[in-house]
């Protein structure tokens, strides 16, 4: 619409402002208050991460310094704090390393359930499972163990998972279980101590039946 006087142009400014101007306004407030918001909540995702970061760092500094007490606070808090946040399964993965160094290996299964149950990523949560089956056997409970070991994985936790199912099979008395754990570890290409699982092998060799004896891989 074309005005003819500057009034004009004026007056019908003022009508449309009556009409659209409380919307505006609003949109406006709105649109502020989301994009406030989303950055709050973006400046609150990133400090929890940093302190959830820091707290990590304090569980392993307290576990080098053999202060198990005060690793397993630091992870506890970490539970109570951010349990889905990455870092509280580290922490109670180290935590738990402490207690099995100091023979707390009670407190040790529990945090390794935990970590099993919470992990936001797989390959934590399958570590977790196997170190808890090694706690199991420790605690002398083979069988649960192997109850506990995942059955399918990722090619490369072969080793990790194979080997210690072959040291919970020995434990039960099956050897010839073990015997095709520790080979189906042998084939891995990642595998922690080549050396030794070949050790295992060998020791569980049939006598005088061909290809039972491994030598160690390079």
């Amino acid at each position: 619409m074309e005005y003819e006087t500057e009034e004009q142009q004026v007056e019908a400014l003022k009508a449309w402002w009556n009409e659209n101007g409380r919307a505006v306004i609003t949109g406006v407030v709105l649109g502020a208050s989301v994009i406030g918001g989303w950055t709050f909540w973006q400046s609150h995702k990133e400090n929890q991460a940093v302190a959830a970061s820091d707290s990590f760092s304090q569980t392993i500094e307290a576990i080098n310094g053999n202060d198990t007490a005060g690793a397993a606070a630091l992870a506890d808090k970490l539970i109570d704090d951010q349990p889905d946040n990455l870092y509280s399964s580290y922490a109670n993965l180290a935590a738990s390393r402490g207690d099995v160094e100091s023979g707390n290996l009670e407190s040790a299964a529990t945090r390794l359930e935990w970590v099993a149950d919470n992990a936001p990523q797989k390959d934590v949560a399958l570590i977790a499972k196997v170190r808890l089956a090694r706690v199991h056997g420790a605690l002398d409970n083979a069988a649960a163990g192997l109850s506990g070991l995942p059955s399918t994985y990722p090619p490369a936790f072969a080793g990790l998972v194979e080997e210690a199912r072959g040291d919970l099979l020995v434990m039960s008395g099956d050897l010839d279980a073990a015997r095709s754990a520790y080979q189906a570890a042998q084939e891995s290409q990642y595998v922690a101590n080549r050396e030794a699982l070949t050790m295992k092998l060998n020791e569980l060799a049939v006598p005088g039946a061909e290809g039972e004896s491994v030598e160690s891989a390079s």
